[in-house]
């Protein structure tokens, strides 16, 4: 464990367990049709607005949980879940394939 400047002492894997189920349950419920809807065949821009939603709504209880617990945790719980929710959907066989 480590001292925080809050003095509180947390398990820096408890964060992050709750980053990952956070986003598993995301990844598990999202649905991007109406962003596909919305930008057409700009499939990019689609596919970037769906992954900004996604990171925000895992994001979402975990920056409320840690909070006034664990220092900046509402300024980097965004990066560091887009980074794990990546890890997660590409182990879980989510990714993109381009043909050569």
């Amino acid at each position: 464990m480590s001292e925080l400047t809050t003095g509180a002492k947390l398990s820096l894997p408890t964060s992050m367990a709750d980053i990952a189920e956070s986003s598993r349950k995301t990844i598990d419920s999202a649905e991007l049709t109406r962003f596909f809807e919305k930008y057409g065949q700009n499939v990019w821009a689609a596919f970037k607005g769906g992954l900004d939603e996604m990171v925000a709504t895992a994001a979402a209880p975990v920056i409320e949980k840690y909070t006034g617990v664990l220092a900046a945790a509402d300024v980097f719980t965004e990066s560091t879940t887009f980074q794990v929710m990546q890890s997660i959907r590409l182990d879980l066989g989510h990714g993109s394939w381009v043909h050569p």
